[in-house]
């Protein structure tokens, strides 16, 4: 039984094997000199300054989603430290038995007061991080764009999968065919 099933699992893996031709000029293509506009090391400084990279390497659709992204997180930052600081104050007027002036604040229970603290700050400090973030994809963005600037996506270059039904020696088969060009 354990011989039958093996056999049944390996001949489900068969499969043919085309091998590449020789080329017969035999010639050696040597790599084209960088570009002035190919540095990765000159993109990422010049994205020390967020859009810089972006606009070296002449993305310049990149460079208001830098900055709305960079908005965004500033606003929600912002954002989330005022009612931070407004509901801990709240707060810490309950824990000393002060009357709390936020009149918003003011009938909520002391634990929901502390959900709400830390709440907002959970927030603010995720919006903080996000920024790093979003400054950390800003040079990783200028950097990988200015390596693949020579990177040569002709149609010379192409990957297809195909289905394929053979008749074998065990019998008839399926499976997929996988060819890469270069």
């Amino acid at each position: 039984m354990q011989k039958l099933l093996l056999f049944i699992v390996l001949s489900c893996f068969v499969c043919a094997v085309i091998g590449q031709t020789k080329d017969s000029t035999n010639k050696t293509l040597l790599p084209e000199p960088k570009t002035e506009m190919s540095r990765p090391k000159k993109a990422t400084l010049l994205s020390l300054i967020p859009g810089g990279g972006q606009i070296y390497n002449q993305k310049y659709w990149k460079v208001p989603v830098i900055y709305v992204g960079f908005g965004a997180l500033v606003y929600s930052t912002g954002f989330n430290q005022q009612l931070y600081d407004e509901v801990r104050l709240a707060y810490q007027q309950r824990l000393k038995d002060e009357p709390v002036t936020n009149p918003e604040y003011a009938n909520v229970p002391t634990e929901m007061l502390f959900g709400l603290r830390e709440y907002y700050r959970k927030n603010r400090d995720l919006s903080v991080i996000g920024m790093f973030g979003l400054y950390a994809f800003n040079l990783i963005d200028a950097a990988v764009d200015a390596h693949l600037r020579e990177f040569d996506v002709t149609d010379k270059l192409s990957m297809q999968i195909k289905p394929v039904y053979q008749l074998g020696l065990a019998g008839n088969y399926t499976g997929l065919n996988l060819r890469l060009r270069f």
